[in-house]
């Protein structure tokens, strides 16, 4: 088992809860391991989130998770940059529309236009809801808009053939292995090399000009409660300890590749 840590990590999915104990808890666990979070905080908890964003830029990236079907999206959009929020997620398509419906267009278009990386998610929810949350219509939405960088959650579960693809063709868009991915392939490890195929054809036909090592398409993420850091830390490990994924890609899914999308500045000690 391995339990080493890397000397910077953010975790790409992490669900704020508004309350003095989970606060507390986050910080001393966070930074114990080094690392910073993309905080998903709810609409209700925007001011108050974005308070403590602000008391704790070294370990918090605050994400307006908006409702993408709300009538006032828009103006939840403008408002929540204008709060000094950096992104929007996690996201929903739970009614009757796809992603990349027309409905939705203008969010894409307002959040390229802001410079607000998205995060939705992808696959089967909690409550048994999937279909219209397919990677596919995130590869419609990333072609659309190149400017727009999109890191979503979940790697499709369980359309992951999909979601390579898409993020192979895609220079935007990104996945986390989130949820329970890891675990129900826990005993197969190296499952993920059949979606994350194409490092050693790179430069050949039938690869993008602009492709990249395909693991560098992964960032990584918890999705869990600040306690469970280190197990997700382990069960990350495994993956990339089967797939034999390098150290330079590795560092850039533990964090410095979304370092790189809000521009911030890493260093080994905080």
């Amino acid at each position: 088992m391995n339990t080493s840590t890397p000397p910077f990590i953010i975790d790409s999915h992490v669900h704020y809860e508004a309350t003095d104990i989970w606060e507390k808890s986050f910080l001393e666990i966070y930074t114990r391991y080094n690392a910073m979070a993309c905080l998903l905080m709810s609409m209700r908890d925007l001011d108050r989130g974005i308070q403590f964003a602000k008391a704790h830029p070294d370990r918090v990236i605050p994400y307006a998770a908006i409702e993408i079907d709300s009538p006032a999206v828009i103006k939840d959009i403008i408002k929540a940059k204008a709060m000094g929020f950096k992104g929007l997620g996690e996201l929903f398509a739970t009614n009757q529309w796809n992603y990349d419906d027309p409905k939705y267009d203008s969010i894409w278009t307002m959040a390229e236009k802001l410079g607000m990386p998205v995060a939705p998610h992808t696959g089967i929810l909690s409550n048994g809801l999937m279909a219209r949350m397919r990677p596919g219509y995130l590869a419609t939405i990333a072609s659309k808009h190149p400017e727009l960088v999109i890191h979503a959650a979940h790697f499709g579960n369980p359309w992951y053939e999909e979601a390579g693809e898409a993020t192979r063709r895609n220079a935007n868009l990104y996945f986390d292995l989130s949820g329970s991915s890891l675990i129900k392939k826990g005993n197969d490890p190296a499952f993920w090399l059949q979606f994350l195929w194409w490092t050693p054809y790179l430069g050949k036909s039938h690869m993008p000009n602009d492709a990249v090592p395909a693991f560098e398409k992964i960032v990584f993420a918890s999705d869990e409660g600040p306690e469970e850091l280190e197990a997700n830390i382990i069960r990350f490990n495994k993956m990339l300890d089967a797939c034999g994924v390098s150290e330079e890609t590795r560092a850039k899914c533990y964090g410095l590749t979304i370092a790189r999308i809000h521009g911030i500045q890493v260093g080994t000690s905080r």
